[in-house]
């Protein structure tokens, strides 16, 4: 199937308020989404038009988070609050307690471990937090509480 210039993107079809307070009926439920990996294979059977596969996941992946941060800040707006936008470099890498930035404080995917001050987290949640304070300091910086969002 086509898109068309006039076709509304799936972002803004959910239903105004709390979706979980919606009946399964009403259009609140996810539409399956397409898989994105791209067909790599193996050495025994390789996989076929792989860098093709990649632009055009490139190119979804792209638009897919603009439009979901327009929609994102649109809503923010209308109900008071505001979208910060910060640099996400390094921000798995930054100790959250010590501010250390080295690519050896992750041994794996999961786990974070500060070389310099032993600082040991999850590291989803080592990153939420650089990135909560970064915000933070963004907002403080631009000095108007309720001016539009940092970009």
């Amino acid at each position: 199937q086509k898109e068309g210039r006039g076709r509304v993107p799936p972002v803004s079809r959910s239903p105004p308020g709390d979706a979980r307070s919606c009946d399964p009926g009403c259009g609140g439920e996810k539409s399956p989404s397409p898989d994105l990996s791209p067909e790599r294979g193996t050495r025994e059977t390789p996989g076929r038009k792989v860098r093709q596969k990649s632009g055009l996941n490139r190119s979804i992946l792209s638009r897919g988070w603009g439009t979901f941060l327009s929609f994102l800040e649109d809503k923010l707006t209308r109900r008071g609050g505001r979208l910060v936008r910060v640099d996400p470099r390094n921000t798995s890498r930054t100790c959250s307690a010590c501010g250390h930035v080295s690519a050896e404080n992750r041994p794996d995917q999961a786990t974070f471990r500060c070389v310099s001050c032993g600082h040991a987290n999850h590291a989803d949640v080592n990153a939420a937090k650089n990135i909560l304070r970064a915000g933070h300091a963004r907002s403080a910086c631009s000095g108007d509480p309720s001016s539009e969002s940092a970009a």
